[in-house]
This record gives structure tokens, sequence and C-alpha cells, in this order.
């Protein structure tokens, strides 16, 4: 608003400046028809528009998912849909070791192991991890099984401790 009274006051004064430098005519001097009349057309002065400064509109993340967001949210939904968490880590705490059989050995920098319960679901273990009903530690993979150590109470109350050893079958043939 303040450019547009500016421009318009400049406007005005250079105006009044152009009006005001043309000289007087002289009543000393002979005035005749001899002179030719000069006659100066007023010039036509046009008003300098301003156009209006316009906001840009801003992008505004409102009811979008965010693309860097897994497509499968984390959140547990109905059970057997492709968000149930009944698949993961947890699943393998609720599965009994009588129902857990070993399927391979990967041996490297850290060693790993496949293990399928009886449904056919696999699971890909390491040391330190959690398995079967009794709180069931992973704490060693060798080229031939796994060790599982248990720890559960008794009818006494007491805490014992049980080692559970899941080996590989061997092939037909092989002793």
């Amino acid at each position: 608003m303040n450019k547009i009274m500016y421009s318009l006051l400049i406007i005005c004064l250079s105006g009044i400046f152009s009006a005001c430098s043309g000289s007087k005519p002289d009543s000393t001097a002979p005035q005749g028809p001899a002179l030719p009349a000069v006659q100066k057309k007023a010039e036509k002065v046009e008003p300098v528009v301003v156009p209006e400064e316009v906001e840009k509109a801003q992008y505004q993340v409102v009811g979008v998912r965010d693309p860097f967001l897994p497509f499968m949210g984390n959140t547990p939904s109905e059970p057997g849909m492709p968000g149930d968490m009944s698949k993961g880590p947890d699943a393998l705490q609720k599965v009994s070791l009588s129902q857990v059989f070993l399927v391979g050995v990967i041996t490297g920098k850290q060693n790993k192991a496949l293990i399928q319960e009886a449904s056919g679901m696999g699971y890909i273990i390491s040391e330190g991890m959690l398995i079967g009903e009794n709180n069931g530690i992973v704490t060693r993979i060798t080229k031939d099984g796994v060790i599982i150590k248990q720890h559960f109470k008794d009818y006494m109350g007491r805490v014992n401790t049980r080692e559970v050893v899941l080996s590989l079958k061997k092939e037909e043939g092989v002793k």
C-alpha cells in the first residue's frame, strides 16, 4: 500500500515540476504576426500500476500418508491380517520346543540357524534370542545343532535349568 502511495506522489511531483519549468511570456517583447505561435501539447501521464504481492500457497501435509513409513503398519490389527505381529520374535516364545525342529545352520562371524515349527513357519535364530514357553535362551549354535537353556519353576517353586539340544537330521545312509 505504501509503495502505491509513494509512486503516485512521485508522479504528481514530476508533473508539477514539468509544468513549472516552462518560461513565462515576456510582456515587453513585441508581439506580432511575424512570430509563429508555438503551442506545447500537454503530455498525458499514465499512472504506474504496481501489482499486489500474492502469497504463494504452502504445501501442507494433512491426511496424507508419509512415504517414508513402511507400507504395512507396525500396529497389530486383526489376527491373521498382514499387520499381525504374531509371526515375529514373540511367536517363538509361544511355541513349545517339542514342536520345533532344526532345518539348517549357517556358520560365519555370527552363527545363525533356521528352525521350523509344526505349522511350517520358519524362523532364523541367533545366539541370545528367546525361544520356547519357558523363557529358553539360545546359548550356542554349532554346525551340528543348537543348544537352548531353559529356566523353569518346579512344583516347589525352585528354579531349575534344563538344556535342550536341537540337532540336524542326518540324511539316509549317513551315520
